[in-house]
């Protein structure tokens, strides 16, 4: 499962809204925006303790089952942390020897610096109706996740990612 692609189009459309993110990198500028390499990767987290910031998720499980089965294809536990996992910056270990794609991608904007900043989260479950195209794509599932960012303790340089409201 990768998340790359759709991470690279909020960014775009953020950007392309003057969002909060380009009120970051103004007052920041654009060299000291908060970039993590690891290896040969560029990661830009949201949620991040230097902000103050912290989330909360709301998560919609799609998947050609009943709904309520959930457990199933694995237990619940090893799933949520799988997909804490994809959702924070990887360390250095998950990703030695391997590279970008392409160029293309020279920073990956991640929701969180790491899952401890996820302070709470909701799992609902129901039916996927969308056909298989393949038998192999059988178990595919679909997550619409809603994040709610917090701050714990309001500052200048969080003030950016509420100004919107």
């Amino acid at each position: 499962m990768s998340f790359a692609p759709y991470s690279t189009k909020l960014w775009q459309l953020y950007e392309a809204r003057s969002s909060f993110l380009n009120a970051e990198i103004e007052a920041l500028g654009d060299e000291d925006f908060p970039r993590v390499k690891c290896g040969n990767f560029n990661f830009i987290a949201l949620v991040r303790q230097k902000l103050h910031l912290v989330c909360d998720l709301d998560i919609l499980f799609l998947r050609r089952e009943n709904p309520g089965a959930l457990f199933g294809g694995g237990d619940l536990d090893n799933r949520i942390k799988v997909l804490f996992d994809a959702l924070r910056i990887p360390d250095e270990n998950e990703i030695r020897g391997m590279e970008p794609d392409s160029d293309e991608h020279n920073a990956f904007l991640c929701l969180t610096e790491n899952d401890a900043l996820i302070t709470g989260f909701r799992v609902t479950t129901d039916r996927l109706l969308e056909p298989a195209t393949s038998e192999a794509r059988e178990n595919d599932i679909r997550l619409i996740i809603n994040v709610e960012v917090k701050a714990t303790t309001l500052t200048e340089e969080n003030m950016a990612y509420f100004s919107h409201f």
